[in-house]
């Protein structure tokens, strides 16, 4: 459980949670070896990437495709989709910004929501298509580069994001997934446009990690003027994940509860 100053420093503008927390020595020993795994690793993600598979995340069995991010292959997915099948989502309207495969829009979908799933990959629409047609689910999708392909006039109790994570640019479609861009501009622009589509009491969803520019991103939700609504944290090997929610700044904070 996280401590009482890092409590208090979550709920409180600049939201400086997050970059206050420090990670545990465990995590921190873990980090020494994270060179050599991740090469590894990446050696082996570009040989499975080759060709589409199937994966199971949250009961759902989902077609990968090579310049679509995977799923499966990385946590924050997983996560994201366990906190999102928890919410209360029957009837409420959802927009999955950058669906990827659509695991997030599928699993609220199955919950009851009605959402809406766009990605700027257009690869990535059509595998969210057809990826809720093979589960069952409704949905729509659209390709729209973050709120670019939307009406002014559509909002949504939710938006929820699985954001990329580095402050690198991209140097392709796929890249777009992980890479914010050198100035996090793709999450700068985000969270600037996010609450003209958000209804009086809607919530920003997103999952975020102790590997990112935090510092920055606190800076962010000040400058763009987001309420820190909820907070659960999920340590993870070499990297604490945070599910945060946001809200605009008049609705009031709840507290923070275990995830």
């Amino acid at each position: 459980m996280p401590d009482e100053p890092f409590l208090k420093a979550a709920f409180e503008p600049p939201h400086t949670f997050l970059f206050a927390q420090p990670l545990p020595l465990r995590m921190k020993l873990w980090r020494l070896l994270r060179p050599v795994i991740f090469r590894l690793w990446r050696a082996w993600q570009r040989a499975a990437n080759r060709t589409a598979v199937s994966v199971r995340i949250e009961q759902l069995v989902l077609q990968t495709h090579p310049q679509v991010f995977h799923p499966g292959q990385h946590f924050s997915s997983k996560l994201l989709a366990r906190y999102v099948a928890q919410l209360p989502l029957r009837g409420k309207r959802v927009l999955d910004l950058g669906t990827g495969s659509g695991v997030i829009g599928i699993a609220a979908a199955r919950h009851g929501a009605r959402v809406l799933a766009v990605d700027r990959n257009p690869h990535a629409v059509a595998l969210a298509r057809s990826n809720a047609v093979s589960n069952s689910v409704s949905l729509q999708t659209r390709q729209s580069d973050l709120f670019r392909g939307l009406a002014p006039t559509e909002k949504f109790d939710w938006i929820i994001f699985n954001p990329p994570f580095f402050a690198k640019n991209a140097q392709e479609e796929l890249h777009a997934a992980y890479n914010a861009g050198a100035q996090l501009e793709t999450l700068a622009r985000f969270l600037k446009e996010a609450q003209r589509f958000l209804t009086p009491a809607g919530r920003v969803l997103l999952i975020v990690s102790s590997d990112m520019a935090l510092k920055e991103m606190a800076g962010m939700l000040a400058r763009f003027d987001y309420r820190l609504a909820h907070l659960e944290t999920e340590p993870h090997w070499f990297e604490i994940f945070y599910l945060v929610q946001l809200a605009i700044a008049s609705v009031p904070v709840i507290q923070k509860e275990s995830f």
